[in-house]
């Protein structure tokens, strides 16, 4: 199980498989592109959708890390970003990578009886599992949004192979 949520972690991160993984999904975004949404829709721009896949990574490293997290009651909230640069959204797109990364190598440290003896409400693996579709879900989100403003690849393969 834990090499199957590994799998699953870096094929909606950084490998290609069934879908584009998240590192490709937002490279190469200017903020304002990430700031767009359309006008009179109620759409999330790729900016407030990407902080709220922080939100819940963050909160699940938290777990990791045996320690407690809170969490909002109002899921709005987690939309809310800080910046309108390209420095600060840089810094959110390597904020994405190191959490990532983190994640990825506590799950590495987990043992099956860390996972199967987890006594909280949602059981770990469940928890990460969550996780990861979350991030997939979102994902096809940001991709119409790139697609709306016209910056998605006619030929994905050219952003896979830079």
């Amino acid at each position: 199980m834990i090499n199957l949520l590994l799998y699953e972690i870096e094929h909606t991160y950084s490998q290609d498989d069934w879908y584009s993984p998240l590192n490709l999904v937002l490279k190469d975004l200017t903020f304002e592109q990430a700031l767009w949404k359309p006008q009179n829709k109620e759409i999330n721009s790729i900016w407030e959708i990407t902080s709220h896949l922080l939100y819940y990574k963050e909160r699940l490293l938290l777990r990791l890390k045996g320690k407690n997290a809170e969490y909002t009651a109002n899921n709005k909230e987690t939309f809310k970003f800080e910046g309108n640069t390209q420095e600060e959204w840089d810094l959110t797109v390597e904020k994405m990578k190191q959490l990532n990364q983190e994640i990825y190598e506590h799950i590495q440290k987990l043992s099956m009886t860390d996972i199967e003896n987890d006594t909280s409400k949602l059981p770990l693996w469940k928890h990460i599992n969550g996780v990861i579709r979350h991030d997939a879900h979102h994902m096809g989100q940001i991709i119409v949004n790139r697609k709306l403003q016209d910056i998605w690849p006619v030929y994905e393969e050219e952003i896979r192979n830079s």
